[in-house]
């Protein structure tokens, strides 16, 4: 009698095990689905008039400072303590997204005649190297929402003869409306709109 009882129940074991691995319907996971975020700022166009643009330049995939090279969304606690929002994400790493938007950033400039990424087809007289100094959520001692801090420092310089024509840092700063990751979002694409304005503001392509 107890050995059939024990066969049962390593039958009934295993059944469990199978059918959790081939994901059946009767078992809910009870971990909070992954949200995936992305920034998109606005750029304000060139003017109208703007001196026509002759250098073309490739943005390559900015560097990260340690911890923010990620798909992870950053935090920052007192103590220098660095976490991420839990079941929260990026839509790429964090770099891959700021170079994305740094490409949109300086397009909107207008003074660049073509802006391309890393390894695109076509030759480029410039490369724009970014780095990403800060790019997190700030939580202060008290209770409440974060600021967001995003701090860059971009180096352009000539592909021919790897020459440094210029350096730009800029910075954004944004409060979240609230404590809750939309919010934090927001803050976050409010203060890469801003250092990415101020960058391509502070960048120019050198003359003929």
């Amino acid at each position: 009698m107890n050995s059939a009882i024990t066969m049962i129940a390593r039958l009934g074991a295993g059944a469990l095990v199978a059918c959790a691995a081939a994901g059946c319907a009767d078992f809910h996971s009870k971990q909070a689905a992954i949200q995936v975020y992305t920034l998109q700022p606005s750029f304000s166009a060139a003017a109208a008039g703007a001196t026509a643009a002759t250098a073309t330049v490739q943005v390559a995939r900015p560097l990260a400072a340690p911890g923010l090279d990620t798909d992870g969304i950053a935090l920052q606690r007192s103590g220098q303590r660095l976490d991420y929002y839990a079941a929260s994400r990026w839509a790429a790493p964090l770099p891959e997204i700021v170079q994305s938007q740094a490409i949109e950033a300086l397009r909107a400039s207008g003074k660049f005649r073509s802006v391309q990424p890393e390894g695109a087809a076509f030759a480029a007289d410039l490369v724009l190297q970014l780095e990403i100094r800060s790019g997190q959520a700030e939580y202060g001692g008290a209770d409440g929402p974060p600021t967001v801090q995003v701090q860059l420092l971009a180096t352009l310089g000539r592909r021919a003869d790897r020459s440094v024509l210029a350096t730009v840092s800029a910075a954004g700063t944004a409060p979240a409306s609230e404590n809750r990751m939309q919010s934090v979002v927001a803050a976050f694409q409010a203060a890469l709109g801003t250092a990415l304005g101020e960058l391509s503001a502070g960048l120019a392509a050198p003359g003929p």
